[in-house]
């Protein structure tokens, strides 16, 4: 299993505890235009493949997203509603969970098959290398009736483990845990800013107190 984590706003990540469950991203959706649009494209028969294969994997495939490190400062800031959410940490099965790959340049495609296939999925411009990210992709199916949005429940290959609160997220420990409910084996860390490097880390004085009334 490989430790990743899933940055989220406060409320949605509310809300994915209770329900037990992540959203799953449309390719459509993501802030990058350049995903499963990565290679170098001067035939125009590639262009056109690539667009259509685009297509058809926006309409049946989503994907989750995790960082495999939960300390940039730039995550909680793009990610997480400007360091007042929280990132919830999670012991994937690494079968399903694979790194992306960042490059400076655009693969030239030779020929296609499963490890271009493969690398579309996983290449990202190096820009983005920040993120450390990996990925699961999915298929789109018993979409949600309330939202239309796809969701991936918690299970066996998804395994909570974490929950750590921003440096300006003001939920309580309480809130945190209320939400989580009898999840087994989950470790509660309040986060703020390093005092000497630019990172996020654990505070070692813990949530603070509930105020009294």
């Amino acid at each position: 299993m490989q430790r990743a984590y899933h940055f989220v706003s406060l409320t949605y990540g509310l809300d994915d505890l209770r329900r037990r469950r992540l959203k799953i991203s449309r390719l459509n959706d993501l802030n990058d235009p350049f995903e499963l649009w990565a290679i170098a494209q001067s035939d125009h028969r590639v262009r056109k493949a690539l667009r259509e294969t685009k297509e058809q994997m926006a309409r049946d495939c989503g994907l989750l997203c995790f960082s495999l490190d939960w300390h940039n400062p730039v995550l909680w800031s793009h990610y997480a509603d400007r360091h007042r959410g929280i990132a919830l940490g999670f012991d994937v099965d690494e079968h399903i969970l694979k790194p992306v790959l960042y490059r400076k340049t655009r693969p030239i495609l030779n020929k296609i098959d499963l490890t271009v296939a493969d690398s579309l999925l996983f290449t990202k411009y190096f820009d983005w290398n920040y993120e450390h990210e990996a990925r699961i992709f999915t298929d789109l199916k018993d979409q949600d009736s309330q939202t239309g949005l796809y969701f991936a429940d918690f299970n066996e290959q998804l395994v909570l483990r974490e929950v750590i609160a921003g440096p300006a997220c003001t939920a309580s420990i309480e809130d945190l845990r209320d939400a989580t409910g009898s999840a087994a084996r989950v470790k509660f860390t309040k986060a703020r800013l390093a005092f000497k490097t630019f990172r996020v880390v654990v505070d070692q004085r813990g949530f603070p107190k509930a105020s009294s009334k």
